[in-house]
């Protein structure tokens, strides 16, 4: 995946910025104090934009991962991404090599995808066997924040039954290997809403909100989003851009507005950009110095993403290899 083609350039944070080189961009990084919000119901505050491990494995390099992650840290962002099946496992071996001196200033969240895959059992023992790999992969002790990996179909009904996921969860949680769970998904807001009402006491989820509306974000917004105000669920957002299987999409956007779009709602408190360079991190950081759209300007955004839409095709183009291809060909993600 080649990032270069979003707009990062394409928002005015100051005269300096305009300029368009990194130096230009590094120096307006550095005059944003980061903007933190709480992180659902519980104390921790998270930084609003986030970085994740699977374009971070993309810069090409250890060497230059640690210079991303570095210059993360620095400039006030603690909230990371990741998950097990991540370029085979690279993406959180790259994570857990920068992350060294540095993992009390990170919000570690990663992903578990044992009831998709088909070399781990679909029971406890699988789930609790991946996370003993992300551990030792992230060279920690514990994750902040456990996710079940691109939840569908019947998922749902499969967390809540006898050696679930959320046996799993539970169990985790009381060795200490995790602190918070959750679940994220990119096409289907519906299990979303049964997982939440399943009545599991979740603390998070990682679903799309897009100014662009790709991957269905706006049923997520309008059906989800209540959901996790009532039951107080933290929301991250991602898929901003469109996500990294519709780079078609990327040009009809830009960082400061993504973040302006998806901290519009209070109950996001980080969204995830995807970043494979350094200066992308000064110009993400220097995004976040803008204030959030008033929930009255998301008009402005609206999209027709019915399937008899013009632009449904370009909206959901590579959808499929989210709901289909989760855990089975991790290299491909």
């Amino acid at each position: 995946m080649n990032l270069s083609r979003r707009k990062f350039l394409k928002f005015s944070v100051g005269s300096a910025a305009l300029m368009q080189t990194p130096a230009a961009w590094a120096e307006a990084a550095e005059k944003v104090a980061m903007p933190m919000r709480r992180f659902g119901r519980h104390k921790d505050r998270l930084s609003v934009v986030g970085f994740g491990g699977h374009t971070l494995y993309l810069a090409g390099s250890q060497k230059e991962a640690n210079s991303i992650f570095h210059r993360a840290i620095d400039l006030g962002v603690n909230f990371f991404d990741n998950s097990w099946d991540y370029h085979g496992g690279k993406a959180e071996e790259y994570m857990g090599v920068a992350m060294k001196g540095r993992r009390e200033k990170a919000f570690i969240m990663t992903k578990f995808c044992n009831y998709h895959s088909k070399s781990y059992s679909p029971d406890v023992a699988g789930a609790m066997r991946m996370l003993e790999d992300s551990l030792r992969r992230l060279q920690t002790d514990h994750i902040d924040l456990l996710l079940m990996h691109n939840v569908s179909g019947d998922d749902a009904k499969d967390a809540y039954r006898t050696e679930g996921a959320i046996e799993a969860i539970e169990l985790a949680k009381q060795q200490g290997k995790i602190r918070y769970s959750g679940f994220t998904g990119h096409t289907e807001a519906k299990v979303h809403q049964d997982l939440i009402e399943g009545g599991f006491e979740w603390d998070a989820t990682l679903m799309p909100v897009s100014v662009l509306g790709a991957l269905k974000s706006r049923s997520f917004e309008e059906a989800v989003m209540p959901l996790c105000a009532k039951n107080k669920i933290a929301v991250l957002g991602m898929k901003g851009f469109g996500g990294s299987r519709r780079t078609h999409l990327h040009e009809r956007t830009n960082v400061q507005e993504v973040l302006q779009y998806s901290l519009s709602y209070p109950e996001v408190c980080t969204h995830l950009v995807g970043v494979d360079k350094l200066e992308y991190v000064d110009q993400a950081v220097a995004g976040c110095g803008a204030q959030p759209f008033k929930p009255s300007e998301r008009g402005q955004f609206a999209v027709n993403d019915r399937p008899d839409s013009p632009d449904f095709a370009a909206l959901q183009h590579g959808s499929s290899f989210y709901e289909s291809d989760c855990c089975g060909n991790s290299d491909q993600l």
